[in-house]
């Protein structure tokens, strides 16, 4: 099934609105976040979906560009809690999405590599291979260089598969123990920035004290 017949088939997913390239639909049950970090060496993008008692984790970065393979994960919410290290950008994720209710396709589609592009990223697929292209897609603040906290005028964190028809099947405790044990190393080296923390709460916290008002 192409990605836009099951667009299309999605029963839970009603269109709230079009344009020439993106359909619009609510996210009903589901809770979508990302944390994306922007580098011209190490970027990365770490995605959740929140459904029921159970998370989708997926990560991108230059190693898993062009769709080689696919890190993802999904595994008991409850379980992810306890886990430090991906608690923390859960948490800092749920506080950078601008779109938690609403998850848009993109009908032209774009390729992973253009997502976490780098100085050694070749987007270009090789002879005769042919390139998956990521078409559900949601807007999140992004961190700079540990630098700052910018707004994004575009769709800019793609996920892998369709949201509405994926089956969030919770992986064996083996393979989620390596997916922890993988992550942790990462972030090891890639700790949220206690300065760039307080800014995405700060940013957060006014956005609801508007939403209030």
């Amino acid at each position: 099934m192409s990605a836009l017949t099951a667009a299309s088939s999605a029963s839970s997913a009603s269109s709230a609105s079009t344009s020439s390239e993106y359909i619009e639909y609510s996210a009903g049950a589901l809770q979508f976040s990302a944390y994306h970090f922007h580098h011209n060496r190490e970027p990365f993008i770490i995605m959740f979906i929140k459904k029921d008692e159970k998370i989708y984790i997926e990560m991108i970065n230059p190693h898993t560009y062009r769709n080689k393979y696919v890190q993802e994960i999904v595994m008991p919410f409850e379980l992810m809690e306890k886990n430090e290290n991906l608690k923390k950008y859960y948490d800092m994720s749920v506080m950078m999405a601008n779109t938690d209710n609403t998850i848009y396709y993109d009908k032209i589609g774009i390729e992973t590599g253009q997502l976490v592009s780098n100085y050694d990223t070749d987007s270009e697929g090789e002879e005769g291979e042919e390139i998956e292209l990521r078409r559900w897609c949601i807007n999140s603040d992004c961190v700079w260089k540990n630098l700052r906290v910018s707004k994004r005028a575009n769709y800019n964190c793609y996920y892998n598969m369709n949201p509405f028809t994926y089956e969030y099947n919770v992986n064996t405790d083996k393979e989620i123990i390596n997916f922890m044990d993988s992550f942790d190393a990462f972030a090891k080296y890639n700790k949220v920035c206690p300065r760039i923390e307080n800014i995405i709460v700060a940013n957060y916290n006014y956005q609801l004290r508007l939403i209030r008002s």
